[in-house]
């Protein structure tokens, strides 16, 4: 259970820094990440893959950070928003699996 949970922070750590840094790997590579207005992108994914938020939390660059996923599909996106309302995909797959919240015990 707490390599399932070091998994899940992983996975999110990655995402973050791969949100961060998203912009400057695509001005040194010249490859083009998916960014749109934040309702757009919402609507895409909700009407292409039927996906919808399941996660957020704030960035330390101040963007915000949503987990999308399809229950019936099991895909899943990563999706960076700046306070202005520009969101990036910064990652997307398939197979995504949902675990139990585990409750950290400090004393433990």
């Amino acid at each position: 259970m707490r390599r399932a949970a070091l998994f899940v922070s992983s996975l999110a750590l990655t995402a973050c820094l791969a949100a961060t840094s998203a912009s400057a790997q695509s001005a040194a590579t010249g490859l083009r990440i998916p960014c749109h207005d934040a309702t757009e992108i919402a609507r895409q994914l909700s009407k292409k893959y039927e996906e919808a938020p399941i996660a957020f939390g704030l960035q330390s660059n101040g963007n915000l950070l949503q987990i999308y996923t399809s229950a019936s599909k099991h895909t899943w996106t990563v999706v960076s928003t700046t306070p202005s309302g520009k969101s990036c995909i910064v990652a997307a797959g398939k197979r995504w699996e949902t675990l139990p919240f585990v409750k950290h015990d400090p004393m433990a």
